[in-house]
């Protein structure tokens, strides 16, 4: 592709992601906690998912740190301008999150043709003639004041803090790289519509992409680089007076925390090697502990700290430093991940809280560092990932969880063991978890004012057998036709050379969607139907995988495929036909016939 058009393609596709519909950001404390129907006073309500959004734009201001020189000289070598563009949502008076898009160094009236520490190095001027460089960002927003103190709607000025994730462009290079840093936003509203605010931030960066000399780094090693960014900008909240009736309670900073451990395993993926040779050369195995809070019961976040290949050994090994004797990493303390993570209970903000739904399923975005102790060096890391809970208790809970994360090139390995050029790759890793939950302390949420239990609950020990047909045949259906279209448009070939169908399997997406089905169905029956369905639907998967009639990825992407087309297909029909008996399903000579209740 030309490099004017990627450029520009590049740009088109992360400024899409701002498309989005805003909604008001206001929280009522009118209302309060419930007690026989009746609320008191001082308690947040929060509205749900799509309340409580906001839009910012600013000029911001960035100061480049390479590894190796003296911050002293950032002027002139080291300062560009840009623009930002923001999104965001409250999902409490607490916490929140936001997007955050910036193009640096290209604006016409703020220029500095004398920078020579943006890639390419020692050019100055070059990097803007190319287009400068664009960032993609992620803040998990915590305001400090309501969090530590009183909620007041009518303060003026708020503080908050957050940690960041995200990766960048440099057109300069044409090479990306990963991004993690904290920050600080400090806003003051004028009516209430309008906010002025002040940002600034650290951030960390692979080392070539803020400067990269002809030996590949910048001036003494493969670290990671740094810069601050400053900006100041306006902010848009869309305000209007929403009924309370659908909303949740939020809680006080010591309500609904929890803790988390588990043990892992990580299949390491270094940059330029065959994934299919991860056993045994690049599979470790090691322990997880975690600390975290839901804030609402859509949103949660939590610290989490992880220590692989230090107390199970493979000693097969070879994708960790040092390379000529991997035997040493272990011997040194092996690999350690510190990381925060915001947690998005899926089934909540599709379906509604229930505080008896026992299965939960959540998405998780990661950002934090990662440290081979043999080498002494941190790197950043970010990633993400699917998380599936069942409640055993008011207190326990099981977990498991499949996430992918990168980080750059350092992180796990030299980048001469790598196959990289320069330190501005990135390498992979899988990581499958299995742990238990304990909730501290007692569920604070309660549900909305009018409506105590969930519409259409069905009593325990029964099932709608009409609705369950239709949907597990609809869901099958859909995966099937899915699964139909990505074959004929992707046209991978499977392993034995048959022909060009195998992305994606076929057999695990039918597989996956009927398990999801029955999961749906019969979960409040017992853990082990959904435990018998999933382990079916995955001796599928890794029959195809062995009969050498797909790749393992085709067997993850249908497995994945079918789970969501089962989630889509139930949700759906809620939505259209209710929970009840609505749907009835009758046999009559040679027809079967479909009948809806209104």
């Amino acid at each position: 592709m030309n490099q004017k058009y990627k450029k520009y393609t590049i740009i088109l596709l992360i400024l899409s992601v701002g498309l989005i519909r805003v909604s008001a950001q206001v929280f009522d404390t009118a209302g309060g906690r419930f007690t026989d129907g009746v609320a008191s006073e001082n308690v947040v309500v929060a509205e749900g998912f799509w309340k409580n959004w906001f839009l910012q734009a600013d000029i911001d201001m960035t100061l480049q740190n390479p590894y190796g020189y003296d911050f002293k000289d950032v002027f002139p070598n080291g300062y560009s301008f840009g623009l930002d563009l923001g999104f965001g949502k409250w999902f409490s008076h607490q916490i929140g999150v936001r997007g955050k898009f910036n193009w640096e160094n290209k604006l016409p009236l703020l220029k500095n043709d004398k920078a020579n520490w943006l890639a390419p190095f020692d050019q100055p001027g070059v990097n803007r003639d190319k287009g400068g460089y664009i960032a993609m960002y992620g803040d998990i927003l915590l305001n400090v004041h309501n969090l530590f103190g009183v909620y007041r709607p009518d303060r003026t000025w708020n503080l908050s803090v957050y940690p960041r994730v995200g990766v960048n462009y440099n057109f300069g290079v044409d090479k990306g790289a990963l991004t993690v840093g904290v920050g600080m936003l400090n806003t003051y509203r004028i009516d209430e519509h309008w906010s002025l605010f002040a940002d600034a931030a650290f951030v960390m960066t692979g080392s070539g992409f803020v400067g990269v000399n002809e030996s590949g780094g910048t001036g003494t090693g493969t670290n990671a680089n740094s810069y601050f960014t400053f900006g100041l900008g306006t902010q848009y909240d869309i305000r209007y007076t929403e009924s309370r009736r659908h909303g949740v309670l939020t809680n006080g900073f010591w309500d609904n925390w929890f803790v988390q451990a588990g043990m892992d395993i990580c299949l390491l993926n270094p940059y330029n090697f065959d994934f299919s040779k991860v056993f045994p050369k690049g599979q470790t195995y090691g322990f997880n502990l975690s600390l975290g809070k839901w804030f609402t019961p859509e949103f949660a976040l939590r610290g989490r700290v992880q220590w692989d290949n230090g107390l199970i050994e493979n000693k097969k090994l070879e994708w960790v430093p040092p390379v000529e004797d991997p035997a040493q990493n272990y011997k040194e303390g092996g690999i350690g991940v510190a990381s925060v993570e915001a947690l998005a209970n899926f089934s909540t903000i599709i379906a509604g809280y229930d505080p008896d739904r026992r299965w939960n399923t959540s998405v998780f975005i990661r950002a934090g560092i990662i440290s081979q102790f043999v080498v002494s060096s941190a790197s950043p890391l970010m990633g993400a990932g699917l998380e599936e809970s069942f409640r055993l208790n008011d207190k326990l809970s099981l977990i498991g969880s499949l996430g992918y994360q990168f980080t750059t090139s350092e992180g796990l390995g030299y980048v001469s063991t790598t196959g990289m050029e320069a330190s501005t790759g990135t390498n992979g890793y899988l990581n499958i978890d299995l742990g238990v939950v304990v909730d501290l302390g007692r569920n604070t949420f309660y549900r909305d004012i009018e409506t105590k239990r969930k519409a259409y609950a069905q009593p325990a020990g029964t099932h709608n057998w009409s609705r369950f047909i239709v949907n597990t045949g609809l869901s099958v259906g859909v995966g099937f036709g899915a699964k139909t279209a990505l074959k004929a448009v992707i046209h991978e070939e499977r392993p034995d050379h048959s022909d060009d169908k195998s992305f994606p399997s076929g057999h695990a997406t039918i597989a996956f969607a009927a398990a999801r089905s029955i999961d749906k169905e019969f979960h409040n029956e017992g853990i082990w139907i959904p435990i018998v369905a999933y382990t079916a639907a995955t001796a599928v998967g890794v029959e195809r995988v062995v009969s050498d009639k797909h790749h393992w990825y085709d067997v993850v992407a249908g497995a994945a495929l079918g789970y969501g087309c089962a989630e889509f297909t139930w949700w759906a029909s809620d939505k259209l036909f209710g929970k009840g008996n609505h749907v009835a399903v009758g046999y009559s000579g040679n027809a079967v016939d479909v009948a809806y209740r209104f």
